[in-house]
Order: structure tokens, then C-alpha cells, then sequence
């Protein structure tokens, strides 16, 4: 277990399985919209299913329509759990922010410190919280 200081950018309580990767991630045509699953070739999590985990990519890639790939994602039920980043791009945080006010929905988004994100890489699910800016990764 390893205990983390986080920005919440979006909060909620939040315990989930864990996806890790260390490459950016483009919710535009890097997933299926369906199933959650990550289906650009090039990426470590390839194959991997995010609906329901919390993901962990570094940094946004790539088009504008991130955000409304994850608000879709959110109304059809394979979204996943959370996200965490290094620097989350505003186009990915305006699905999320959108889905709160339109479907009552609420993906939680975090921040770590590079050097914090990096001790994720052995975890296996994560626990976030509302009410503080701590993370905790249990291996």
C-alpha cells in the first residue's frame, strides 16, 4: 500500500482495479465507445477493458472529441471508473464535467506529481476520495 497527495480535479469515493500505462492515450478511436475496450494497436493497455477501472495515462492525445468519446462512454455504461493523469487535457475533462450536469453522472478525474504517478505502475486497484487529496494504491 502506498498513500499519494492528489489534485481531485472532479471527486468522489472511488475503489477500483486498476489500468496503468505510461503511453498518452486518444479516446478518439482508441477505444471502443461500446465495450470499453482499448483497441489502438500501438498502446501498452491494448486490449485491456477500462469500464468500471480507473485508467491511468499520463496526458491526452489527439482530437478534439475526446470529451465527447467519454461522455458517450458514460451514457452507454462502459466508461471507466476514473481517471488519473500527470496533466489532464481540458478537451478529455469536458466529457466528464458535461455527464456530471447533464446525466448526474460523476467520473472522478485526478492529478499526481510525475514522480507520484510513476509508483502506480506496480498497483493493482486504487482507492480516491472525496473529501481529500489523497490517493491510495494497494499492490
Amino acid at each position: 500500500m502506498v498513500q499519494l497527495t492528489c489534485k481531485n480535479v472532479i471527486s468522489k469515493d472511488l475503489t477500483a482495479e486498476l489500468i496503468y500505462s505510461e503511453d498518452p492515450f486518444s479516446f478518439v478511436g482508441g477505444v471502443n465507445i461500446q465495450t470499453g475496450e482499448i483497441q489502438d494497436h500501438r498502446h501498452s493497455a491494448f486490449q485491456q477493458n477500462m469500464k468500471g477501472k480507473i485508467f491511468a495515462f499520463p496526458f491526452g492525445k489527439g482530437s478534439s472529441g475526446a470529451g465527447l468519446v467519454l461522455m458517450e462512454m458514460l451514457r452507454v455504461g462502459s466508461a471507466p471508473a476514473g481517471i488519473i493523469n500527470i496533466r489532464t487535457d481540458p478537451v478529455i475533462l469536458t466529457g466528464p464535467l458535461i455527464a456530471k450536469h447533464f446525466y448526474e453522472q460523476i467520473l472522478p478525474v485526478i492529478n499526481l506529481s510525475e514522480e507520484d504517478y510513476k509508483k502506480l505502475a506496480d498497483a493493482k486497484s486504487v482507492q480516491i476520495f472525496a473529501d481529500r487529496e489523497e490517493l491510495v494504491a494497494f499492490n
